[in-house]
Parts: C-alpha cells; structure tokens; sequence
C-alpha cells in the first residue's frame, strides 16, 4: 500500500475521534480556565522551581542541568538530576513563549490532556484494532477526576506526566505475548522512567506480577528475545537519566524526601465517597467502578488477558486498602519510598477504564446500539470531568491570594496574576529533599544565602543566577564555606573574580575557598560533563538510533 493510501485510511478511520479528542481537551480546562485563578497544589512550588532553573539554564544553553543553579535559592541542589526532567520540558519551551502564567498553566493541561488522549488511544487501538474501545477507554482514562487530582491539585508534574504512558506498558506488554511486539512496550518504559520514579517501580510490579502470569509464554525463545530487546533498548534509552543518578547516589549519602507518616491503606469509607461525590482526589471514580463491577458480572465472557487484569486490578486493590497488613512494612524502606499507598492505584484505574470500554462495546453489538453506547459513556465522562472541574474551583475561590513571597505556612493560595507567579517562585522558602546528609544540618544558612568563615562568622551573599554569587568581606578570610552543595562525582570548577581557583569541600558538603582577601568579590560556580555523563548522552543516542530504525523497519511503506 502507497504511503498516500496508508494516510487516507488513517484520517478516514481516525479523524474524527482526534477532532473529538481536541474539543475534549478544550473542555477539560474550560471551567477552571473561566476562574480566572489557579489553586497553589500541594507540589506546585517544588515543580515550579524545577522548571524554572530549567528555562534559565536553557537561556544559558545548559540542556538538562544537573544541579540547580538558579532556583531553589540557588543552592547547588541535585534535585535536577534525580528527579527525572523528561515531563518537564515541553513547559518549559511553551514559558519562553507565553508569558502570562494563568494561560500558560491551562494551556500546558490542555495540551497534555490532548496528547494523552491519543497515547491512550492508539496504544489500545495497536493491541485490540476497535476504534470505539479505543475511544471510550481513552476518555474514561484521561479525563478521570482523579487526574486533575495529579495534574492540578496535586501538581505533580513527574507523576501525571507519567501516568499519561502507563496504557502505553499495559497494551505494550500484551503486544509482546501476543506478537513478540517490543517497541511500545520500550517506548512506554523509556517514557515513565523520564518521568517519575516511583511509578517506574510500581510499573515494573504491574509488569512483573503479569510475566509470572503468562511465563508459559516466554518459554518460546523469539519472545524471550523480544523481551531482551525491550529491556535492553529501554536501558539505553534511559542513560540520560539513570547514570548520573547512579553517580550522584553511589558517591554521596542523599537526603531523600521522607514518609509524612507510616503507610496506611485506604478504608472503603473514604473509596465510596470518592466515587459518590466524583471527588478531585487519588481514589476511585464512577467509570472505574463500573469497570470493576462488569469486569466481574462479564467475567467469563472475556478474552484471555482481560480476565488476568481484572484480577491483578482486584490485587492491587487490596494492596491500596486497609485490608492489607502494611503495619508490617512501616517501618521498612517501603515506607520512605512509597509514602502513599493511593499510589498503587493508578493501576486499577488504568485497568478497570480499558475493562468498562470493552464491556460497554461488546455488550451492545448492534450498530445503532454500539454508537449509541459509544455516544452516553462519552457524555457520563465528559460530565463528570466538567463536574470535578467545577468542584475544584469552588473549593479554591475562597483561597487566600498569594500576595507575598511563598511561605509554607500551611495556609491555602491561589495564584490570580504574574505577580502571584513571581511571589511564589522567587521566594526564599526551599526544599531540603535530594541534598546530601552531610549538608542538613546547614540548611538553615544554606538556603538564606548566608556564607560561613573563619569558624562561624557569617556572611551574606548576593545571588545573580546561573550559579554567580557576589559578597563583600572586610578582613582576610582563611577558609569561606559558600552556600552551595558540593555532591561527589559532579565536576565544578569555581571561578573567584574571573580566575579559575581551587576549592575544597568542607564536612558539610558546602563548596569551599580558601584565602580570600578583602574587598568586594564575584564567585562563579561552573558545572562540567564528566565523561560518564557524555557516555550517557552517547548512549541515549545510540538507543535513539536503534528505536529509530526499529521503528522504520516496522512501519515502512511496503511496495
């Protein structure tokens, strides 16, 4: 088939659910959009301060910075590199473009609601070829309430960025029993792992839980082999992130974001008025729900692999619960990195919105009946998505407005113009997550910018971005702790007054001069690729070209 023929029977079969995915996606932000406002979520500071260091250290041609060397009080902080950055980047090429940050925010979600719809859509449509299952499971998932939960009162950008490739690893996997299929499953791994890293492993429980399912199946050594393929492609792909990780992790001991309190499960209580009230919350909705109950009614009337969802859905379930012991685990390294058990359940969700969609379809053969059903799912879901819009802001109006610089003071913000955007991130509050231990317990000095000296003489220095400092001293000093965090591995070379000097590093893993003389001084701190991180980069590359002709390969027009 010509490649002119291949695109006419694409916008013939798929045209019209992409044009109903864009005015979706319109209606997934129009509610909060006329507000007006925007509600100051719980992470929003965090993330914003990430993407933030990431347009200034673009504007200074650093591509993925490893520290950071313009916001969080420019402290040095390795947060840049072990928090993945992949979600990150398409906001903050839109930001250098849209300067007023109201539209830019809601412009950002509708974008990404649009992409995800397709993601969704596609990585169905390639496992199941039905356009109408595809359709529904797409906007039962994307449009959920519990995602603007994420992508809004939440704001986390990492875990909503990469709950959008999760349909992507699901359709991904059963492509490769199915068809020794690999690449959506590496492109869906490669995606998350950019992303967000405990999803990551929740992603790998999922996949681990469904190869012991089905490991009868990979007894066949070209499945084995498509497997290999995935893992390795993904491993490649993915060096960009996970070697100055290993790196930054190996050589220093880091102060990762700690468990708020021990992990607990969900009572059935707090599931049931999620999904009565459609609540903007982690829980369940009403098209999750209707999954479960006629993934169970219909249960012998699916096919192979839905009936093995349903159940590891059912699991998973349980392991959100309060039914599961997780007293047990509370005091394991379990409860420092999962934090929140609700994190299990964008499985179940993923799940049991594909599982509502095939039900729905297959129950109603009749042409007239199938759209029909097609048409009413459409309406539930969209009605649904406008009516945790809606809840969502009414709950935000009566938000204080972020009149001040950004203080986490428990009080509940909104942020209605620029002027909101500018308190919130050039703002002196800070994050001690990703620092090296060493270095907390000067996180008071650390994060006000203030420099120590000769013992614990203390001097305050002027911040210029892009990892430049000015101070003016008035005796000789012998040995100056700057404010900036000094991580083994990383490569820095420290410029005082234009000339490269040597530094140390003290106790606290605060960069460090010696012999200073003095008068007013300009301190500049350059963060180099060490040749392990060029590796990564040639790595990631070489994964690119292999995923690249993989993917020719598979789709080239065939004569």
């Amino acid at each position: 088939m010509s490649t002119k023929n291949k695109l006419h029977d694409f916008y013939r079969n798929h045209a019209i659910y992409i044009l109903i995915f864009l005015i979706m996606s319109l209606l997934s932000v129009v509610v909060m959009w006329h507000s007006h406002f925007i509600t100051v979520g719980f992470d929003i500071h965090f993330h914003w301060q990430r993407i933030w260091d990431m347009r200034e250290s673009l504007v200074h041609r650093n591509l993925f910075p490893l520290v950071a060397l313009n916001q969080f009080n420019q402290t040095g902080s390795a947060v840049m590199a072990l928090y993945p950055q992949l979600g990150m980047m398409p906001i903050v090429l839109l930001s250098l473009v849209i300067k007023s940050f109201i539209p830019l925010v809601y412009i950002v979600i509708l974008l990404r609601n649009f992409f995800a719809l397709l993601i969704a859509y596609f990585a169905s449509y390639s496992y199941n070829k039905n356009r109408k299952i595809s359709f529904i499971f797409s906007s039962g998932y994307t449009l959920a309430a519990t995602m603007l939960f994420h992508e809004v009162l939440s704001y986390d950008i990492g875990r909503s960025s990469s709950m959008i490739y999760l349909p992507m690893i699901m359709f991904g996997f059963l492509n490769l029993i199915e068809k020794n299929d690999w690449i959506e499953l590496t492109l869906g791994m490669s995606a998350i792992i950019m992303c967000h890293v405990v999803n990551t492993a929740i992603a790998i429980l999922f996949l681990a839980i469904m190869f012991l399912i089905n490991i009868n199946k990979f007894f066949d050594k070209n499945k084995i082999f498509a497997l290999g393929k995935a893992i390795v492609l993904t491993v490649l792909l993915t060096t960009l992130y996970w070697i100055p990780f290993v790196i930054i992790v190996g050589n220093n001991a880091i102060d990762f974001p700690p468990p708020y309190w021990k992990v607990a499960g969900t009572d059935l209580n707090t599931w049931y008025t999620a999904i009565i009230q459609n609540s903007v919350g982690p829980y369940f909705n009403f098209i999750n729900l209707l999954g479960l109950v006629l993934g169970i009614v219909f249960f012998m009337k699916l096919s192979k692999y839905s009936k093995q969802l349903v159940l590891v859905g059912i699991a998973f379930l349980f392991l959100c619960s309060n039914l599961f012991p997780w007293n047990l685990l509370a005091n394991t390294g379990i409860n420092d990195s999962l934090q929140f058990t609700w994190r299990l359940n964008i499985i179940p969700q993923v799940i049991f919105c594909y599982i509502f969609a095939e039900v729905i379809v297959k129950l109603f053969k009749k042409p007239v009946m199938a759209v029909v059903s097609v048409a009413v799912s459409t309406i539930v879901i969209v009605l649904l998505q406008l009516n945790a819009q809606q809840s969502l802001v009414q709950s935000t109006k009566n938000n204080l407005e972020l009149t001040h610089a950004f203080s986490k003071d428990r009080k509940e913000y909104r942020l209605n113009n620029n002027d909101d955007f500018r308190h919130l991130i050039f703002t002196s509050a800070g994050e001690i997550d990703y620092y090296p231990s060493a270095a907390v317990k000067q996180y008071g000095n650390t994060n006000r910018h203030i420099a120590t000296y000769n013992g614990h003489k203390k001097l305050k220095v002027k911040l210029l971005g892009n990892g430049q400092f000015t101070f003016k001293n008035s005796v000789h000093i012998n040995k100056m702790a700057l404010p900036f965090l000094h991580y083994k591995g990383i490569a820095y070379e420290v410029k005082l007054d234009g000339k490269t000097v040597k530094t140390t590093h003290n106790k606290y893993a605060l960069i460090t001069l010696k012999n200073v003389s003095a008068g007013k001084h300009r301190v500049q701190i350059i963060v180099h690729r060490t040749k392990k991180e060029l590796l990564s980069y040639f790595a990631t590359l070489i994964g690119l070209i292999v995923l690249g002709w993989a993917l020719i390969k598979k789709y080239r027009t065939k004569k």
